[in-house]
């Protein structure tokens, strides 16, 4: 299909963007089609073709589509799942976190050392933790067994802190960071998850990837604060994200020299849906069906592209992408608003 069809076509699109027919109702035929949640793959529905590359350089875990937590293996990819609904939430991708803690399935009384930065305790069970030492934060108190997780985000001074363990108190976590990541099992050491890497170079990248004019659209969802990037372009050129100072946040388009924002705020610990189309020297954005922004600045030219993530990785999303389209033209501003309604 031309460019130019493809344009005409775009500029007629009335439909909605859901899971399952959002390139038929975009009126547009995208050359990338990432269907994470959908078929918990990451294959390309478009061409059928693997174009990811995904490492970690570390076990880690992940919600089965039975409620339960499994464990994916070195360089293995998370799909994970609602554990009350069983929905499956595309793939998961954190950053690295280590987990402080000792023999974590069934915590008992232990102290740990600890920086002069925020961290979280997490766990089931309806017991109670109370810290003493460089913290008297809390005391967290146990609130049900899994999958109720029980959280605690405290910033102490540096030094021993120690965490005081009464009742029932399992999968136990207590990690550098703001928020909760996925559970990191121990037992006599701590246990550092490396970061989740998804990401499309080469010829991979460039068999879809148009340079001249194009459009993404995501489904994704922020588990924790802080910079999230859901779509990363080129080395320094240009990504797709949200915020820096909290789960309800904006999105922003960062094209190499300037950042453009949406107007309106959401929370994206429920699901965000963006879109990013670019032409010429212009760029336009909209989440969630809301407004559309438009700058007169520059291409997100690049040669890669990073999933989950920044466009060097150094924000990381901490939360699941349930798809990522890519249409090689430049969706009209109605179309753009109508595909991420939420």
């Amino acid at each position: 299909m031309s460019l130019a069809l493809s344009s005409r076509r775009a500029a007629l699109a009335p439909g909605a963007w859901v899971r399952n027919d959002l390139w038929r109702r975009a009126r547009a035929v995208p050359s990338l089609d990432l269907r994470f949640a959908e078929n918990k793959s990451l294959v390309d529905a478009t061409t059928g073709q693997s174009l990811v590359t995904f490492t970690r350089a570390s076990s880690g875990t992940y919600v089965g589509s039975d409620g339960l937590i499994k464990t994916a293996t070195t360089n293995e990819a998370r799909f994970d799942h609602n554990p009350t609904t069983g929905e499956s939430l595309g793939l998961l991708v954190e950053e690295q976190r280590t987990n402080l803690l000792l023999n974590s399935a069934t915590l008992s009384t232990q102290s740990v050392t600890v920086a002069a930065v925020a961290h979280t305790l997490s766990f089931y069970g309806t017991g109670t933790v109370t810290l003493s030492g460089v913290s008297t934060a809390g005391p967290a108190v146990g609130s049900g067994a899994y999958p109720t997780r029980t959280t605690l985000t405290f910033t102490p001074t540096a030094g021993s802190l120690t965490l005081t363990v009464t009742g029932s108190v399992t999968s136990a976590q207590l990690e550098a960071g703001a928020f909760p990541t996925s559970y990191i099992p121990t037992t006599t050491a701590t246990v550092t998850r490396s970061a989740d890497v998804a990401s499309i170079t080469g010829a991979n990248f460039s068999s879809w990837y148009n340079a001249d004019q194009g459009t993404f659209a995501f489904d994704a969802k922020s588990i924790g604060a802080g910079g999230a990037g859901v779509i990363g372009i080129g080395a320094g050129t240009g990504a797709l994200y949200k915020g820096y100072t909290g789960v309800t946040r904006n999105m922003e388009w960062w094209n190499g020299t300037s950042v453009m924002s949406t107007s309106n705020s959401i929370d994206w610990s429920v699901q965000a849906k963006g879109a990013g189309a670019y032409a010429s020297a212009e760029r336009a954005i909209s989440l969630n069906g809301g407004a559309v922004t438009t700058s007169a600045t520059g291409l997100p030219n690049g040669n890669s592209m990073r999933v989950g993530a920044t466009y060097n990785g150094s924000g990381s999303l901490n939360g699941t992408v349930n798809r990522i389209t890519y249409w090689p033209t430049r969706l009209a501003d109605g179309t753009l608003r109508t595909i991420t309604q939420p």
